[in-house]
């Protein structure tokens, strides 16, 4: 089994339009929500996939009832902890004519104390049930930037065989590194921020990809949107030159989308260049949806076999 934690839920609501103009009414082409945030575009991901998956994480007021109720409809099982704040929402604003995505989040709840300890205690439930547990984006107000360090410590401590998955920013991603986690997936800024400075060439992100494994990571896959996929496997480095499709309706999500190929084939017992080449098929799947993680599996099937993985330097 898989398990997803998103500790700042949310309802994705995507709003479709012609030509948005700013400072003006602009009125939308179309109107989408599915139950968000980052673990919670993975748990649909490896739902789509037919994987086993139980999405867990925080989710409060009325936002999280939807939230809870929304998941129930896709037929995602859940698991959240309730908080007495509202969980947020997140607003995507899709120009077609200009082919560009604005988003907008409110902000973050505040998580006490209390609910911590009850989503510590879910967890330790459910953890020896599980192969892989993903820890997903970004913290809400209240918990300390070491929120996923000692979430995967907690989790491996109930069940040392399962494979920790880690994919934030900031703070968070560099404290949480510190736990050595299976499998990380930073995007360009996420691995420049790691490093300190920009990365320019392809000799850049092969050198980042070196230290972090360096540092214990096994699977570091660095997501670069048009510019494909970078990932490292215990030594060696690779990279994917990115995929094409004839209209691309969304950005959000793809990363969420190649994090949940990606551990749905893992878990299905494949080997790594076979779950990295899944993984560049649902974010590819992804580009061609509205609403992030609404991936199509035909499509993920047919993508995948066009997927070329190079090996990069020396190793």
């Amino acid at each position: 089994m898989i398990i997803t934690v998103t500790l700042n839920a949310a309802i994705d609501k995507t709003l479709v339009c012609k030509d948005l103009t700013l400072g003006a009414i602009t009125r939308a082409e179309q109107s989408l929500a599915v139950a968000g945030g980052k673990g919670n575009n993975v748990a649909r991901t490896v739902h789509r996939l037919k994987g086993d998956v139980i999405a867990t994480g925080f989710a409060g007021g009325t936002t999280g009832l939807i939230i809870r109720k929304m998941l129930e409809e896709e037929g995602i099982r859940h698991c959240f902890t309730e908080i007495a704040a509202n969980s947020r929402v997140c607003l995507a604003l899709v120009d077609e004519a200009r082919q560009i995505v604005t988003e907008v989040y409110e902000p973050s709840p505040v998580v006490e104390e209390e609910e911590w300890q009850g989503l510590k205690k879910c967890l330790a439930d459910l953890a020896p049930q599980a192969s892989f547990i993903t820890f997903n984006g970004s913290l809400p107000g209240g918990l300390d930037h070491s929120a996923y360090y000692e979430l995967m410590l907690w989790c491996r401590k109930h069940n040392p065989e399962c494979k920790m998955v880690l994919d934030t920013s900031g703070a968070a991603l560099r404290t949480g590194i510190k736990a050595r986690p299976y499998m990380v997936k930073p995007n360009k800024d996420e691995i420049e921020e790691l490093c300190g400075h920009p990365l320019a060439r392809d000799a850049d992100y092969e050198q980042a990809v070196r230290q972090l494994l360096a540092e214990g990571t096994e699977l570091v896959l660095v997501s670069l949107g048009s510019a494909g996929l970078i990932f490292g496997y215990k030594e060696a480095v690779f990279k994917v030159e990115p995929m094409r499709v004839e209209e691309v309706k969304s950005t959000v999500g793809c990363g969420d989308a190649m994090v949940g190929g990606v551990v749905s084939q893992l878990a299905a017992g494949a080997d790594v260049m076979t779950a990295v080449k899944y993984g560049v098929a649902a974010a590819t799947s992804n580009l061609s949806t509205k609403s992030p993680g609404c991936i199509d599996p035909d499509q993920v099937g047919k993508v995948y076999p066009k997927v070329r993985i190079q090996p990069m330097g020396t190793a």
